[in-house]
């Protein structure tokens, strides 16, 4: 509903940036990744794997695996130790790699599952292959990118070397709904 140029919206994670070239594709500024310290390992039923730890607002758990079917079938959450290094859960990002600086993954978000896309775990795993890539803008000066494939689409994901990440990708609608007035003033109460 908003044509070509810059606006700002309100977040639960602050207000972001956002800006919608003339192509449609629209670029976000994320805000910067923590990453914590100390060793997080993730584990889908007998199989287990190092994951890093980045913090983009919200917690994430990126394990580089040799096959997204690895991940299983992502309907329960992922387990992962320690216990302390999430208190409140995780988002799990299983990645592989594609190319140079291109990757696909698939995420159990906290409390839903496996969902078809989630803008800030492309963030952690572009921040967490750059780091295992040895890649780090901050000490290179350079902005470094990743392209990331999700099962909902195609994200480039920019980090700067001030620590600034950009989200750059399409905005589409996927689903369309109507709720009777009915079952929302019962549900309301």
């Amino acid at each position: 509903h908003v044509g070509e140029g810059d606006l700002v919206i309100a977040t639960r994670g602050g207000v972001k940036s956002v800006h919608i070239a003339k192509d449609g594709d629209i670029t976000v500024g994320m805000g910067r990744a923590v990453l914590p310290e100390g060793d997080v390992n993730v584990a889908v039923g007998e199989r287990g794997w190092p994951a890093r730890n980045v913090n983009m607002g919200n917690p994430h758990a990126v394990a580089f695996v040799a096959d997204l079917a690895d991940a299983g079938s992502l309907f329960a959450a992922p387990s992962f130790a320690p216990e302390a290094a999430y208190p409140d859960g995780v988002n799990v990002e299983f990645v592989v790699d594609r190319g140079p600086r291109h990757v696909a993954m698939r995420v159990h978000e906290r409390g839903v599952g496996e969902t078809r896309s989630c803008g800030t775990g492309a963030c952690a795993v572009a921040v967490a292959a750059a780091r295992r890539d040895g890649v780090d803008p901050r000490d290179t000066g350079l902005p470094v990118t990743y392209t990331v494939d999700l099962p909902g689409g195609t994200l480039v994901i920019t980090e700067q070397p001030d620590g600034r990440i950009e989200m750059t990708g399409p905005a589409v609608i996927v689903a369309e709904g109507a709720i009777e007035a009915e079952w929302l003033e019962n549900a309301l109460g």
